[in-house]
């Protein structure tokens, strides 16, 4: 928990039109953004809750630029474990919140920033990063947020931006660029409607397919090395089955194990190389494919309770809280068995981390891993670039979901 006498959210206005004419200006440039809808704020007064969809680590700049108020940003605690970046974000209103946890804590400053300053909060409601460029499923207590604020909800739907800075890479590759701002509701609807209504509103206005957007929009992206850590999001073969095996080299995606490759073109299209054929057109539907065809090999490996399903090397392992700064605990291989992960450490231990008792599993960034058991926060970092930290997230919601449903009984 963070001291509430020792930090506050504040965004000082001097400093948010500084920031907006600078990087702000930059941002708006290099990634050719243009706003669409955005004569809402012309007539639109705080205090309201602005709702992004995500993409990148730059989305509220991006947006904040076209907002004329500061806006105070719902973020990951994981960024504010140094006190330089605690003392930046501050300095932009980042109101800190732990990933898929209740956070009273966090509620507490977005109703004080909302009611007793009469600001805007700004909420990624999807809860991370898209890794495909389609709109995620919302956090379901978000509708339950809108109520209790009562005060209007306006979206940004960002397009274009999911392959001008990709969540799996670290290089950016600029092209044009839209927000579209949408009022989707004044306080008094937020305060009328039914949290499942104002939930089912926020998702039919944040929907955003940025194949279909692409497509409509053609763009080619100026940035070399197209396909650089894409094994980030997609790491199974989708020609042999196998996890983790595939690699990025400049342009192509291939599997070390099978030999496949495929090209990524200028306009994100897998394209064939040599007599390697690509058995998708684009990322998203590698991803669908994906989805489903890790779901069933890990309902399989169930079976076997004490086989490892995968296993990465050279892994540190931290410690922590919150924003507290983390702590190097062990280093070893982490293996993923179905009902627990465990760490075969250097010094010859096994730590283990029961399925069940893991809470608030996310990925930060690109590729650091994280979770909570009871209070305490682990954070798992991988040494080399092409190890996903995607498929341990999906492999624990995947295997969480196997546990539920096996603990409801058949229908």
């Amino acid at each position: 928990m963070i001291d509430k006498a020792r930090y506050r959210p504040r965004a000082p206005r001097w400093f948010n039109i500084v920031l907006r004419y600078t990087l702000g200006g930059y941002l708006k440039r290099r990634y050719r953004i243009r706003a669409v809808g955005a004569d809402v704020f012309k007539t639109l007064r705080p205090p309201y809750v602005l709702i992004p969809t995500h993409h990148g680590t730059l989305d509220p700049f991006m947006i904040s630029y076209f907002v004329p108020v500061p806006v105070y940003w719902v973020t990951s605690d994981g960024n504010m474990r140094s006190s330089v970046m605690k003392f930046l974000l501050g300095l932009v209103g980042s109101i800190p919140k732990s990933k898929s946890i209740p956070d009273m804590e966090t509620i507490g400053w977005i109703v004080d920033v909302i009611r007793k300053r009469g600001g805007v909060v700004g909420i990624f409601a999807e809860g991370q990063a898209s890794w495909d460029g389609h709109t995620q499923e919302i956090i379901p207590s978000t509708g339950k947020l809108v109520k209790l604020l009562k005060v209007p909800v306006v979206v940004a739907v960002l397009k274009g931006a999911y392959y001008s800075q990709p969540r799996w890479a670290w290089n950016k590759r600029p092209g044009d660029m839209e927000i579209e701002f949408k009022l989707v509701m004044d306080g008094a609807g937020a305060k009328a409607r039914s949290a499942e209504d104002i939930t089912a509103a926020l998702e039919a206005a944040m929907a955003h397919d940025e194949e279909e957007w692409r497509e409509n929009h053609p763009v080619r992206y100026r940035a070399s090395g197209r396909a650089k850590h894409l094994e980030l999001a997609l790491f199974m073969c989708p020609h042999c089955g196998q996890v983790g095996t595939m690699r990025s080299y400049i342009n192509r995606l291939y599997c070390r194990a099978c030999g496949n490759v495929a090209r990524l073109s200028r306009s994100y299209k897998f394209t064939a190389v040599g007599s390697s054929r690509p058995k998708f057109d684009s990322i998203r539907e590698w991803d669908l494919w994906q989805r489903e065809a890790f779901s069933a090999l890990l309902e399989n490996a169930a079976a076997s309770p004490e086989a490892p399903v995968f296993a990465d090397t050279g892994v540190l392992l931290l410690r922590g809280h919150r924003t507290n700064p983390l702590r190097p605990l062990r280093t070893g291989t982490m293996i993923l068995y179905p009902d627990r992960i465990e760490l075969a450490t250097l010094l010859g231990e096994r730590l283990s981390f029961p399925i069940p008792e893991i809470e608030g599993e996310s990925v930060l960034k690109q590729q650091l891993f994280e979770f909570y058991q009871g209070k305490t926060l682990f954070q798992f970092r991988f040494p080399r670039r092409f190890q996903s930290a995607r498929k341990w997230l999906s492999a624990i919601e995947a295997l969480k979901a196997l546990q539920a449903a096996a603990a409801s009984g058949p229908r």
